[in-house]
């Protein structure tokens, strides 16, 4: 084997880190630019947030209408957050959105915003958004703890009724 074969590595195709139906990146991704992302907001003393969407009883639905509430859903949220921020698709009817220099108000401001945004589209009737939103450094220092504080807002969000928008305790 050549050193250069040995360099490259593995291929890794685009397909293999993007959702077939949203087109967005996977989790394996999300992970990978939450841990640096978060070093780089330690060094920079910034804040940053993660906002996890998930479609409200997005099981219930039949498969055809699975794909068709993700696409639209996935549109809705690339649309309305800024460009630089990070949306990617983790599976299970479940979005998340990283937004780079971003404090608990102005998360919250944005999961309004995409909440909103998806109540006028025309999945409204079908498809509503509960949200969970966590930030660095207020609610976790790391990225699996902020992850899972964004995940359990967004379960309490989704206990007090559909399309809520909840922060994390600190």
């Amino acid at each position: 084997m050549r050193d250069q074969d040995l360099m490259r590595g593995p291929e890794v195709s685009v397909d293999s880190i993007t959702d077939s139906v949203t087109g967005l990146p996977d989790g394996r991704v999300f992970a990978v630019v939450l841990e640096r992302k978060i070093a780089l907001a330690r060094r920079t003393l910034k804040p940053i947030s993660v906002v996890y969407f998930e479609l409200d009883e997005f099981e219930s639905f039949a498969p055809y209408v699975r794909e068709h509430a993700m696409r639209s859903t996935s549109r809705v949220i690339t649309n309305t957050v800024r460009e630089s921020d990070t949306i990617c698709d983790l599976g299970g009817g479940v979005l998340v959105a990283l937004l780079d220099d971003t404090s608990e108000a102005g998360a919250v401001w944005a999961a309004d915003r995409v909440r909103n945004a998806n109540a006028d589209s025309p999945s409204r009737d079908i498809v509503t958004l509960s949200a969970g939103v966590a930030c660095y450094p207020s609610h976790a220092m790391d990225a699996q703890d902020l992850l899972d504080a964004a995940e359990s807002a967004c379960r309490e969000a989704q206990s007090h009724g559909q399309g809520r928008i909840e922060v994390a305790e600190e």
